[in-house]
């Protein structure tokens, strides 16, 4: 087995501590075995950690400081991670499955310069800014009146992640909350936390002040409840399944705390007609992402190719021909393009909404089973769904799985786009910029993709009705750990 990272504690107002909680036991998805104990948090410790963060916030010099200041500290802590780089993508590998050229490309690559891109973002983000009142209204008389807002830090933050995705997740939390001028308590995925720890090697070498960023995994919930509902926290960034983003919210509610969710999505691939004229080879290769891409474990993928009705038939049988030609293996092997599920109970989900999307009227036209042999692998699945209202095509399967509809017309084609509870992401492709930007407009989603995609420290991300509100990266997304004063001065 290659070097892991190698902390196993919780990392507590600038400190390595011993566990008191159930030790945490990562399993590898590819072959089951256990690959590291982790010293689990209690609740207790949990509690230790956001007194910690209250303390660094309300008497510590983190949030006073200049922002050009913490950005410097946060460009350290980028070093940081730069220095591990390849022990966090070995580490990725094993505990989450992650094959290794995505990993190497976006779970640690797109993570340590999200740090760098987020870090020159906020230095370039005014701290102040005037109110947009009319110059006659500055004066009254022979006074003088100015209106400014000024952007100042929310306070604690409580960041709760995934683990599909957990190193970029963790830095597109964490590096915005700090840059801003919060203190942060993190908890990782129980299935994902040995890259998490590294924030807190990172936060020793950037010198951060004790409390400012502290690290907890527990093996249960009573820890996460706790930083949902606790006092001394002010906000909750969270990212997960809806269903779990409705209790957190509901958690939070108790305290009035700002909740950012970034939730679930059954994004669209829209192929416009023009497209086919160079045949159906854009249309496949744009749907193998969603097996590539981390075994089909990621929110934003277009899992629902929306094409034209008279060319349904045949794009399911090319998607399913060339499914068939994928390698499915190892996430440690360079050739490997479908690594395994995160967990037996994942890959049982996923085959259980395969049935019952099959029950309700779809066609297994690839795939469709649990592969042989150790580990949590699954076919690459492709359904022949035509209905919209198909489980396959209303719910995620967090899997290799995608489904192939047709539409009508391009009105049809936004009905059926827009005809799910999540809006997340959505994608158009289209030789007709004009017409693409026009269709992006009527999709109900927080990004929309015309023909490429962009994901970066620089960009937004978020959802539209059941996949969540608030909104991470880019300027957008460091507001979010901001409150807005306002200021009002004027002269005697």
């Amino acid at each position: 087995m290659a070097d892991l990272v190698a902390a196993r504690q919780p990392f507590i107002n600038g400190e390595w501590v011993q566990g008191t909680g159930d030790p945490v036991l990562v399993e590898s998805p590819a072959t089951g075995e256990v690959i590291a104990n982790v010293e689990g948090a209690s609740a207790a410790q949990v509690e230790s950690a956001i007194a910690a963060a209250r303390r660094a916030f309300d008497t510590g010099p983190w949030p006073t400081l200049a922002p050009a200041e913490r950005v410097k500290a946060i460009q350290r802590f980028g070093d940081a991670l730069e220095s591990r780089r390849s022990v966090l993508i070995e580490t990725v590998i094993e505990e989450a499955g992650c094959p290794r050229t995505v990993t190497e490309l976006t779970q640690v690559g797109m993570a340590i310069s999200s740090v760098r891109e987020l870090a020159d973002l906020y230095a370039r983000v005014p701290e102040w800014e005037y109110n947009e009142v009319p110059l006659g209204e500055h004066f009254v008389g022979s006074a003088v009146r100015l209106s400014v807002r000024r952007y100042e830090a929310a306070g604690v933050v409580a960041a709760i992640t995934p683990y599909n995705f957990p190193l970029i997740t963790n830095v597109w939390k964490v590096i915005p909350a700090l840059l801003a001028g919060c203190t942060v308590v993190l908890r990782p995925s129980p299935l994902t936390p040995l890259e998490a720890t590294v924030f807190g090697e990172a936060a020793e070498e950037a010198g951060l002040p004790p409390g400012v960023l502290n690290v907890v995994v527990e093996q249960g919930n009573d820890g996460a409840v706790l930083l949902t509902t606790h006092r001394d926290v002010d906000v909750v960034s969270f990212t997960g399944s809806t269903n779990v983003g409705r209790a957190v919210a509901t958690q939070a509610a108790g305290t009035l705390k700002r909740v950012i969710l970034e939730l679930g999505g059954k994004s669209v691939a829209l192929h416009l007609p023009d497209v086919f004229e160079a045949g159906v080879g854009g249309v496949v290769g744009a749907a193998l992402t969603v097996f590539a891409a981390h075994s089909g474990q990621g929110c934003a993928l277009q899992t629902r190719v929306l094409v034209p009705q008279e060319r349904r038939a045949e794009v399911v049988d090319a998607i399913a021909g060339a499914s068939r030609t994928l390698t499915i293996g190892p996430p440690t092997e360079r050739t490997t393009m479908v690594g395994p599920l995160i967990s037996e109970q994942q890959r049982h989900r996923v085959d259980e909404l395969v049935q019952r999307s099959v029950a309700a009227g779809a066609r297994v036209a690839a795939g469709g089973r649990s592969c042989e042999g150790i580990g949590w692998f699954y076919e690459p699945t492709v359904l022949d769904a035509p209905d919209p209202a198909n489980p396959g095509n209303q719910h995620e399967f967090f899997g290799p799985v995608l489904s192939v509809l047709g539409y009508t017309d391009l009105d049809d084609a936004v009905r059926i786009a827009n005809a799910t509870e999540y809006g997340l992401s959505n994608g158009i492709y289209t030789g007709d910029l004009a017409l693409g930007m026009s269709l992006a407009e009527r999709l109900r989603s927080g990004t929309v993709q015309v023909n490429t995609g962009m994901a970066a420290g620089y960009t937004p991300m978020g959802g539209f009705k059941q996949s969540g509100y608030g909104r991470e990266r880019g300027a957008a997304g460091i507001r979010a750990f901001q409150e807005l004063k306002h200021v009002v001065v004027g002269s005697r």
